[in-house]
């Protein structure tokens, strides 16, 4: 399952709203603490309501029954001790109303009733006694905190509020923190990444890839970076295989221009120096001197059509025309070496036009360079195969022969400068630069060329020439 990259504005907006969240739920719980602090410090100053039940309890103990006595007095209620007949004997306290019924408990409604009041009974020498602790009300409600001060309540209330606001913003700082940590390295990580590919690139390391996984945007960037990284390998490769080949290329055209020359040389300076006096010997050393001229001047000539295809502004000249005719002309322009040779010629072409826009001078020299090699180093009887066929995506055409086929070891380099196919044809009279020109004009066509073989037909040239 592919992870969805989001973009940086994305990221940033995720990222903030997950702050603005986890900050939310520290001051939800900052409000919490100080809230539940408030209710404690309340519960704590809080005063118990004493009641009859609680002056039973305390009868033989004086001092606790006084200071219940007394909390009885701070809230302006009063004690009516009751005999068994259920006559008031005595009051303990300042009675507010002497005709309240003895009915309101603690444990009941008070909502309309304007005392509090609690029963309980005890026996004193065996008599039976009843307490009734009468509140009223009103005076509860303001007196019931009455056990401390308001202050003392207020400095806990203050001291629950500061622990709250204190938290908050520790944890609040600590949140941010790591929020700013969490995005400046979502940011900071491939920004550094990208630096340190960019600072390898400039020292000449075209091998760096990026690798990591992140927003949109720097994924761009690294598949920019990778990209340009990519191509300048692949340059700085070209740029040292093409300078290998030049290098190869200037010691193959000194090696081959050294030895007719060193002819040329020898016998203009016998013949100069008077050492040939027969007049046939000396008509044979001008024939030597023409031929070995004539092959340095057919390699000069190649070199220069060579190096007219590599110029930049070199362009074809490309027109529409009939490819099928232009093979058959060539094919009649090497029939005479073709019959002398005693070559079978095979031949598939259509008869119909077969339109395609090519420059026929230049496709021409391809389609003699590989017909006229077929003819040269194959011996008599070999089979020549000629095919053309149209396809929908191009036109595939094959210059195919069963002769002695290319050694295995120089078919990887057929086609650079000055390979020949074996040692026999190192002195042929041939350049070793046709099959590097067909190749290029035939990728200057956008096609391809390449040598393919079978156990039939040890030798095929397969071209391919796609639509326009």
């Amino acid at each position: 399952m592919c992870r969805r990259n989001t973009g940086v504005r994305t990221m940033l907006r995720i990222h903030y709203f997950l702050l603005v969240i986890v900050i939310s739920v520290i001051g939800i719980l900052s409000i919490l603490y100080a809230s539940k602090g408030a209710d404690q410090s309340y519960a704590e100053t809080e005063m118990d309501v004493v009641t009859a039940q609680n002056l039973v309890d305390a009868n033989n103990d004086a001092e606790r029954l006084n200071s219940l006595l007394d909390d009885i007095r701070k809230v302006n209620g009063w004690i009516e001790v009751l005999d068994s007949r259920k006559l008031i004997t005595q009051y303990i306290g300042t009675p507010l109303d002497k005709s309240t019924p003895e009915l309101m408990l603690l444990d009941k409604d008070p909502e309309y009733a304007p005392y509090i009041s609690s029963v309980a009974s005890f026996l004193r020498k065996g008599v039976l006694y009843t307490y009734v602790v009468k509140i009223p009300v009103d005076q509860l409600e303001v007196s019931i905190w009455s056990k401390q001060s308001g202050t003392l309540r207020d400095k806990h209330i203050q001291r629950y509020n500061a622990q709250a606001v204190l938290g908050f913003i520790l944890l609040s700082t600590i949140v941010i923190f790591v929020y700013s940590r969490w995005t400046a390295r979502k940011i900071s990580y491939p920004l550094a990444k990208i630096s340190g590919g960019i600072d390898r690139l400039k020292a000449g390391d075209y091998t760096v890839r990026l690798d990591f996984k992140l927003e949109s945007e720097f994924l761009q960037i690294r598949d920019t970076l990778n990209g340009m990284a990519e191509k300048l390998e692949w340059a700085g490769e070209q740029k040292k295989r093409m300078e290998l080949d030049r290098q190869r290329m200037l010691a193959d055209i000194a090696h081959d221009l050294k030895t007719p020359i060193s002819t040329l040389f020898g016998y203009a300076k016998a013949l100069h120096e008077g050492m040939v006096k027969d007049p046939d010997n000396q008509k044979s050393y001008l024939l030597s001197i023409y031929n070995k001229a004539k092959r340095v001047n057919a390699l000069l000539d190649t070199l220069f059509e060579m190096t007219q295809l590599d110029h930049p502004e070199f362009i074809l000249d490309k027109k529409e025309q009939d490819i099928g005719e232009c093979i058959r002309e060539t094919i009649l322009d090497h029939f005479p070496e073709i019959e002398e040779k005693g070559i079978e010629l095979e031949v598939g072409i259509p008869e119909a036009v077969v339109l395609y826009p090519f420059d026929r001078k230049q496709m021409g020299r391809v389609f003699s360079n590989l017909i006229a090699n077929a003819v040269r180093y194959n011996p008599a009887g070999t089979r020549l195969r000629i095919t053309l066929e149209v396809q929908p995506e191009g036109l595939y055409l094959e210059f195919a022969d069963n002769g002695n086929g290319i050694p295995a070891h120089t078919q990887s380099i057929i086609f650079e400068p000055f390979v020949r196919g074996d040692k026999a044809r190192s002195n042929d009279g041939g350049t070793g630069l046709g099959l590097a020109i067909a190749q290029k004009i035939v990728h200057l066509h956008q096609g391809s060329i390449q040598l393919l073989g079978t156990t039939e037909e040890t030798t095929i040239f397969h071209i391919f020439l796609p639509q326009i």
